[in-house]
């Protein structure tokens, strides 16, 4: 303590007798007790402010507090006791009084900082393991050897070709989004990576579900930057073959690493009657910013956003990737 709040305290208490008054040790215990608390409130540690602090700080020996019939004078112990119940009151209740502080602020954002990094290293982790497991079956999936032109069909988006005519489809028509599940308090998260990481698990569950079907499928993982139209044609149902039943995961999906997450987790329950299907939207940039100025202010995009995940695009490759078709469909500049 520092000499001005030494000041605070009987002068008695520097005596090696003690010969102050019990109203004089309470106005002292009293008065460490609140420079104490006001040290713990500050650094954030409730023990700074603990009854043995208090009792040394202000130099009363700890039997007023702790021993039983220590006095006659009853009215002179409950005045201890209420002291003593005040710390621990302070102690049980001690993030209510530090959760406006300036100092539990940052330590609050500190733990959120750390919680999320964790979460980042931890996908990290599992990007890796999936990269080994592509690594591991890449040998056995170019035995396949397809040619991929002949697996291409060219869809005109902005023409409406229709793929099957006036066949109808195959059962219902399941739809898989992540973005499903990235609304929240009516805003759209898309830049929230808990928020995402979350929104990935629940697709990928309601995935689970409709690949237990015992039922013949078609599975479509849609490629494309946001903006590219991939929501609009998932819900034309001319455009699926009419088969099979037709499933569609409707994310961007830029990336083979991407991919790869959902195709492994298709090969888990995939039987000969799974086929998967890509389906690449090819939009010029123009399209992309041209459609996110239309869409309702609450889900558009940062233009440089949108550009950035249009570069990121990397077109599947059928001889390296485990897909058993592909469409591109390609956008007119509107």
């Amino acid at each position: 303590m520092s000499s001005n709040e030494l000041s605070l305290l009987s002068k008695q208490t520097i005596a090696k007798r003690d010969r102050r008054t019990h109203d004089e040790r309470i106005t002292d215990l009293e008065a460490a007790f609140a420079i104490l608390k006001t040290k713990a409130i500050s650094s954030g540690i409730k023990t700074d402010a603990s009854a043995a602090k208090v009792l040394k700080d202000a130099r009363v020996n700890r039997t007023y507090f702790y021993v039983k019939d220590k006095l006659k004078d009853k009215s002179v112990s409950a005045k201890y006791q209420e002291v003593r119940i005040a710390i621990q009151n302070f102690q049980d209740n001690f993030d209510s009084f530090c959760s406006d502080t300036l100092v539990n602020q940052l330590r609050n954002k500190l733990i959120q900082a750390e919680e999320q990094r964790n979460q980042i290293a931890t996908t990290m982790i599992e990007q890796q393991k999936l990269v080994a497991e592509y690594q591991n079956h890449n040998s056995i999936l170019k035995k396949k050897a397809r040619i991929q032109s002949n697996q291409i069909v060219d869809v005109l988006h902005s023409t409406g070709v229709n793929l099957n005519s006036k066949v109808g489809i195959f059962g219902d028509v399941r739809i898989i989004s992540p973005d499903t599940y990235l609304w929240k308090n009516e805003k759209y998260m898309f830049d929230d990576e808990i928020i995402r990481q979350e929104a990935w698990k629940r697709a990928t569950k309601e995935l689970t579900q409709v690949l237990q079907r015992a039922l013949p499928m078609r599975i479509y993982i849609l490629i494309g930057a946001p903006c590219a139209g991939k929501t609009f044609w998932s819900k034309d149902h001319s455009n699926f073959y009419p088969d099979l039943h037709s499933v569609i995961i409707d994310a961007t999906n830029l990336t083979l690493l991407s991919r790869l997450k959902w195709i492994s987790h298709i090969n888990k329950y995939r039987t000969k009657d799974t086929r998967i299907c890509a389906v690449v939207f090819d939009t010029p940039k123009s399209v992309l910013q041209s459609r996110n100025n239309r869409r309702e202010p609450t889900k558009q995009m940062r233009s440089a956003q949108i550009f950035k995940k249009a570069n990121e695009l990397e077109i599947p490759n059928l001889l390296h990737e485990d897909l058993d078709e592909m469409i591109i469909v390609r956008s007119l500049d509107e």
